[in-house]
């Protein structure tokens, strides 16, 4: 009778711990049937459960927490494709997958997040996490993995609309990995995560053991269209963030990393190693496609790659030849070049190809489209040569980078040119400016050539370091600066000198963006070595400060159809005014005009700098109250006035009273200045 009574108590028991699927039928912030009373039960259920979707009605069903979700402790399965009508993606190259649970904190208080789990084994697919928010650490992400571990994030969106086109960033992180061992996404089409437009990184790595594949980090869903995030992926040493996988060269596990406004990747200086970056889509990010110190550029290789940091700041490929071998030669690549770092070891050499044109004249090379890759062994020296063709045709002229990655999974930044920058980066025009020259793998003597005139009295400082005195050249004139090193490697700084402007010497306001904006190529001054600082920038000229700093120097506008009839075929500045218009962010002055010679005002300058940054759907925030100037909500174009105040594009023309002067000209000084400081030009 006892035995009996303690097999029904044991069976009893194993019962009410098995695994259930409690479902969700309301989009009720609470009770029976929200998601939130469906966490509850899980939590109070031992065992993997399963919280499914059934709520009545065709269309997005978006549930909106008043106050912070329930944690969750005990494994669960949130499947938000159980939807009738959702679907998972099954597009190899993009997302056709349909996404019909939003779980949104556009009306939620301030430091929530989307979820919060802290139990190993986990799932969350099939979900829209977007707009939480949070001015306290760990709040304001869609997904806080906290502890456990072991967890499966796959084929959401997360920080964009439900069609996964829009931005409705999360303020923090899209998701923080406190946890170990949790696989982000996936090599399977069905597993891709959408992460994009959020305030901080789209992943945050503190933990060890993490893999992170098939994602679109910074993109719409179709992975090509640009929505961002502040950086794409950062990892940090706080919990040892070691032996990470992101990316991969088998099919299906590369992450497109793109549009990212400072990064793609970045390992703060107390971030582990191990952390593999391989075969990924890596380009338009902001400053470095890969980041081992979060520093202003590249790190600069070392003799025998002995610094410690992130991945140990391992070294990086030098190239000193690149084919591009057509048809005749099988469509393939050849690749030349020199690499150092730890002795008798084998590495990993990653190849990737860029677009022929860059978009800005000295931004670093990133890695758009992986190539292929090949061992490389280092000898007794640490010396390596590498001559590798890999049958994949690249376009003429094609940007070829290269990483490379130890036996331990440290993987390098992008190879760079040798030449990095040089500081300053103008001075006067008749010569005279001491200068130094920054870079990588430099050896005595390397020569300098700035606009093909040899600098002379070079003096080497040590192999990332040269000094030297600047030639003299015409006012207002730009110049690319070129090293090459005793065994013939050479490196491109284009446009790395800009002879000062007669209008515009170093003591003037506006001296460090107007030769900022004429060292990005935006502009080239007024001619007879004059900028024009305080002439008024006239709206044809305003088209095409726009369009290039928007969509850099490869950008060409279609051709002139005669839109407008004060703006004929013949006018220079009349494909890109019509582009302007095509974009929606101008339509004209009035009556079917342009009016090209017409001055541009601040107000109106506005309009088209945010515009043109955001699209031209853009509606900014509504106004406070900031200028006195321009009344709120009265005044024409105040919203978009504040909203350049707010991103600290300008200060207003006065600051005691606040005056904006909204009917002022917008000078082409000024008008450096806004354009610098919205498109982030460096």
């Amino acid at each position: 009778m006892r035995a009996s009574s303690l097999v029904l108590a044991s069976f009893l028991a194993s019962a009410v711990a098995s695994p259930a699927t409690f479902t969700v039928t309301n989009a009720d912030d609470s009770g029976a049937g929200s998601l939130r009373q469906a966490i509850l039960d899980a939590e109070a259920n031992p065992g993997l459960d399963t919280i499914a979707f059934n709520i009545p009605g065709a269309g997005v069903h978006t549930i909106t927490p008043a106050t912070q979700l329930p944690q969750i402790s005990n494994p669960v399965v949130i499947d938000g494709y159980s939807q009738p009508g959702a679907s998972p993606n099954t597009d190899p190259n993009g997302f056709n997958g349909t996404l019909l649970i939003e779980i949104s904190g556009a009306a939620s208080a301030e430091n929530q997040n989307g979820l919060n789990i802290g139990a190993g084994g986990s799932t969350v697919r099939g979900l829209v996490i977007n707009r939480f928010t949070g001015l306290s650490a760990g709040a304001g992400n869609a997904i806080f993995l906290f502890s456990g571990g072991g967890n499966s994030i796959e084929g959401n969106f997360l920080g964009t609309d439900p069609g996964g086109t829009i931005a409705q960033g999360n303020e923090d992180d899209a998701i923080i990995l406190g946890s170990p061992n949790n696989v982000i996404g996936g090599t399977t089409p069905g597993a891709r995560n959408v992460i994009s437009a959020h305030g901080r990184a789209a992943l945050f790595i503190l933990t060890s053991g993490n893999v992170i594949q098939g994602n679109f980090i910074g993109t719409q869903r179709d992975g090509l269209s640009p929505l961002g995030n502040l950086q794409g992926l950062g990892s940090a040493g706080i919990g040892g963030a070691n032996n990470n996988t992101i990316g991969g060269t088998a099919a299906g596990a590369a992450n497109v990393i793109a549009f990212n406004a400072i990064r793609g990747y970045a390992g703060e200086s107390a971030a582990g190693n191990g952390n593999a970056i391989r075969g990924n889509s890596i380009h338009d990010n902001g400053t470095l496609g890969i980041d081992l110190f979060e520093g202003a550029g590249p790190n600069f290789n070392d003799p025998l790659d002995a610094d410690l940091g992130a991945n140990n700041l391992q070294n990086f490929p030098i190239f000193k030849l690149v084919e591009h071998l057509g048809p005749t030669g099988a469509g393939s690549t050849r690749m030349v070049g020199k690499f150092n770092s730890a002795a008798s070891t084998t590495f990993d050499l990653d190849f990737y190809s860029n677009p022929a044109c860059s978009n800005f004249p000295r931004e670093f090379v990133e890695g758009e489209t992986w190539l292929g890759t090949s061992p490389v062994t280092t000898d007794g020296n640490g010396d390596a040569a590498f001559d590798v063709t890999l049958p994949v045709q690249t376009e003429a002229g094609a940007r070829i980078s290269a990483t490379a990655t130890d036996p331990d999974g440290n993987t390098s930044e992008f190879s760079q040119r040798i030449i990095f920058s040089i500081s300053p980066a103008s001075g006067p025009a008749a010569g005279g400016t001491a200068f130094t020259v920054s870079g990588t793998d430099f050896a005595d003597p390397t020569t300098l050539v700035v606009g093909g005139t040899p600098v002379t009295g070079v003096t080497f400082t040590d192999d990332h370091t040269l000094n030297a005195v600047m030639p003299a050249f015409a006012p207002g004139t730009s110049h690319d600066v070129v090293a090459t090193t005793p065994d013939g490697t050479t490196g491109t700084l284009v446009k790395g000198w800009v002879a000062d402007f007669l209008d515009v010497p170093n003591s003037h306001q506006f001296y460090n963006f107007v030769t900022t904006l004429v060292s990005n190529g935006i502009t080239a001054g007024v001619g007879g070595g004059l900028y024009g600082v305080d002439q008024g920038t006239k709206r044809q000229q305003m088209a095409v400060f726009l369009l290039k700093a928007k969509n850099g120097l490869c950008y060409v506008p279609p051709p002139c159809t005669g839109v407008f009839p004060d703006v004929p075929c013949s006018l220079v500045f009349a494909p890109w005014i019509e582009a302007l218009a095509a974009a929606g962010i101008t339509t004209g002055c009035g009556g079917g005009n342009f009016c090209p010679d017409n001055l541009v005002t601040r107000r109106q300058m506005a309009v088209f700098l945010l515009k043109t940054k955001y699209g031209s759907g853009f509606v900014p925030p509504a106004c406070t109250g900031i200028f006195d100037d321009v009344p709120c909500p009265t005044g024409p174009a105040v919203d978009f006035i504040e909203q350049l105040f707010n991103e600290q594009i300008t200060g207003g023309c006065s600051v005691t009273p606040p005056l904006y002067c909204p009917d002022g000209t917008s000078t082409r000084g000024q008008m450096a200045v806004f354009i610098v400081k919205t498109f982030n030009l460096q």
